[in-house]
């Protein structure tokens, strides 16, 4: 019989049906499952329970008698229960998988009252005003306040100030436990007044005790120093005028005398004699004097002068001939004062800036006061002063001869005080001449022959 390669395989059947035909008790009815509800496995067990009844059946038929079946039903049932179990269970759990999430309502809670609420803590009091406000003019530039503390809970406090006419307005905050405060913003010869007022979160203190303070003027500029009226004539150039070259034995029209390249004025004043070579020293030639006092002191002065010394040594006069004067005296100094100090107190206004401290060619340090012609030295407990004085003169003749003298200075190591000193020291009325008196001259150091270059003045 020929075959057709095209003809498809036979469908399987469907809602398998098992009846029993005859017997004297009927079988219960079998409704099968669609295939959809049950997988390959049970169908195939199905399978292979249903043959041996097509084969019951046939033998039926054929006259053999028939056999009962039912535990091969149960375990179909069992089967059924199982999967329809996993099923369920499977379909439970991923419900929200399968058929997405129902959104739950809301369920209303009611409010949580506490039982007891806590008290608010009751705000914070404000301090209370500071006191004894007390407020001092410093100087022309600087107020100073004080106050007394009264609170314990500030957090600060303010500082307030208004002059005459106008309001309070704060000037800064300062940290709590301040009880003073300098106010550097003041103008000279102002009014102003002052308040303090503590404060904290809670607010402000009442005002303090209002005071009222004077600030003072400005000082008045320090002193312009005199000019000096010009020097007297040089015809030379060379540092000493006219009048000093005849002192001192050099040509008025040559600016070196002795040839030995340094100008006149300029071997004078490092105590050369300009009028000879060979380092010659001025305090060692018949060209100047010494004039020393009992006290201590001794000055070198030009020969032809006239020199004259009080009976206590304590003050001596030099005369020129030409109405200059020179004078050497003693001031006291009895709280020992370093030597600005005291020039600083003894010239009011005068500023430290305008006084020049030098050291002389013998060693002595001194400060020339701000008129350039009065110079100061320290000695122990006393201050020795060397001043010229032109006495209204319009011009300064011996200018280098000065120079010389205070240069050449000698002090002992401490005055030697006959009686107490007051200060100033009165004028000379009576005197005496010293060149019956001098005592031998000790030797003036120096240091070697002076710069060319340098004038020393």
């Amino acid at each position: 019989m020929a075959t057709n390669s095209n003809a498809t395989a036979p469908l399987e059947p469907e809602h398998l049906t098992a009846t029993v035909a005859s017997g004297e008790q009927a079988e219960p009815v079998i409704r099968t499952i669609p295939d959809k509800y049950y997988g390959a496995a049970l169908k195939a067990s199905i399978g292979d329970t249903a043959a041996p009844k097509k084969q019951e059946k046939s033998s039926a038929q054929d006259g053999g008698a028939p056999k009962k079946k039912k535990g091969t039903l149960m375990i179909v049932g069992v089967a059924v229960v199982l999967l329809l179990g996993i099923g369920a269970g499977f379909v439970y759990f991923n419900k929200e998988l399968l058929f997405g999430s129902t959104p739950k309502a809301p369920v209303a809670q009611e409010p949580i009252i506490p039982a007891d609420l806590p008290t608010p803590p009751p705000p914070e009091p404000p301090p209370s005003a500071p006191t004894d406000l007390r407020a001092d003019a410093v100087s022309y530039s600087v107020v100073q306040l004080t106050w007394t503390e009264t609170a314990t809970n500030e957090s600060g406090f303010r500082v307030e100030r208004r002059e005459v006419v106008g309001e309070y307005r704060s000037m800064t905050n300062l940290p709590p436990n301040s009880t003073a405060y300098q106010d550097s913003t003041v103008s000279a010869s102002t009014t102003y007044m002052y308040r303090i007022i503590a404060v904290n979160a809670g607010g402000d203190s009442p005002a303090s005790n209002e005071v009222s303070v004077d600030v003072p003027p400005a000082p008045l500029p320090p002193p312009e120093p005199e000019k000096l009226p010009p020097a007297g004539l040089d015809s030379d150039s060379d540092g000493l005028t006219d009048l000093e070259e005849a002192l001192f034995g050099t040509e008025k029209l040559v600016n070196d005398t002795d040839h030995d390249s340094f100008l006149d004025g300029n071997e004078l004043f490092h105590l050369y004699n300009p009028s000879s070579g060979s380092n010659a020293r001025i305090v060692d030639s018949s060209l100047v004097k010494p004039v020393q006092s009992p006290v201590g002191w001794k000055l070198f002065v030009p020969t032809v002068w006239q020199a004259t010394v009080d009976s206590d040594g304590m003050k001596a006069v030099i005369s020129t001939g030409h109405g200059e004067t020179f004078e050497g005296y003693l001031l006291a100094n009895p709280d020992k004062k370093p030597l600005m100090d005291w020039y600083l107190a003894e010239h009011p206004g005068v500023l430290s800036s305008q006084v020049k401290a030098f050291t002389t060619k013998s060693g002595l340090s001194g400060i020339e006061g701000i008129d350039q012609l009065v110079a100061y030295f320290q000695w122990g407990d006393m201050i020795f002063v060397f001043e010229y004085k032109l006495n209204g003169l319009p011009f300064v003749n011996f200018r280098m001869s000065y120079e010389m003298m205070k240069n050449a200075l000698y002090l002992d190591a401490a005055p030697v005080l006959p009686r107490p000193i007051e200060t100033p020291v009165a004028p000379l009325e009576t005197a005496s001449t010293t060149e019956s008196t001098i005592p031998p001259t000790p030797p003036v150091e120096s240091s070697g022959a002076p710069s060319a270059s340098s004038s020393g003045m």
